[in-house]
């Protein structure tokens, strides 16, 4: 699990970081509002944690420009503020879970578990925006470019469905070899044999990869 941390309290940044070491979480930490907006944008990430207590780090504008660009990610706000105000202004703001300080960090570990449970990317119409003006339908599993469909074989498609469910996380070949199981003797050559015939239809520019990482597909980034 991929977990983005923005926090000012650095102790407290510490005893989450020596709680959860034996558990499979991967945490990325950040000192600033501007930086998260662009890393979400980069990677996947399974929950968002953030600090409201610095007036600079601006935790309750970045929640709302996450959720006004359509970023379903779940956010879980930290606050020592102990007025119901705080608390309102966050869920308005549109966080997924509001946690008061103190609490114990296995509380906190199973607000994560839950949080990540019940994510998934969407937007209000299913419509995703991607990179270089690609558009993908998740309700009817259909990828266009100014409004022109681009026929796809069902592998393909499975591959492309794949990709945007994971938007911006690079994905192993092996990885997307899972997905092809139903097909036979199904290999990294399969799979990379599937995106050159993306690639022929579509250009390079939808997917992208990264040496030793694998695949990915980015959404397009608002101005």
């Amino acid at each position: 699990m991929r977990i983005l941390l923005l926090l000012n309290d650095t102790v407290l940044t510490s005893k989450i970081l020596h709680h959860f070491s034996p558990f499979a979480c991967v945490f990325e930490l950040f000192k600033d509002a501007s930086t998260v907006f662009d890393a979400i944008y980069k990677k996947s990430y399974d929950v968002v944690i953030l600090s409201i207590e610095a007036p600079d780090f601006e935790a309750l504008e970045l929640t709302k420009q996450i959720r006004e660009n359509k970023i379903r990610v779940p956010i879980i706000l930290i606050s020592k503020f102990l007025d119901f105000e705080y608390l309102k202004v966050g869920y308005e703001s549109g966080c997924s879970d509001y946690l008061k300080e103190p609490f114990e960090l296995e509380e906190l570990r199973y607000r994560i578990l839950q949080s990540a449970r019940h994510c998934h990317f969407d937007t209000d119409e299913n419509i995703i925006y991607l990179k270089n003006k690609f558009v993908y339908d998740l309700n009817k599993y259909r990828l266009s470019k100014n409004n022109l469909v681009i026929s796809l074989t069902s592998k393909e498609n499975q591959i492309i469905q794949y990709l945007v469910k994971n938007i911006c996380r690079s994905c192993a070949v092996e990885e997307i070899a899972e997905i092809l199981s139903d097909e036979k003797f199904v290999n990294s050559t399969t799979v990379r044999m599937h995106i050159k015939r993306i690639r022929d239809k579509c250009g390079s520019n939808l997917i992208e990869s990264k040496k030793g990482l694998g695949y990915h597909i980015c959404r397009d980034k608002p101005e």
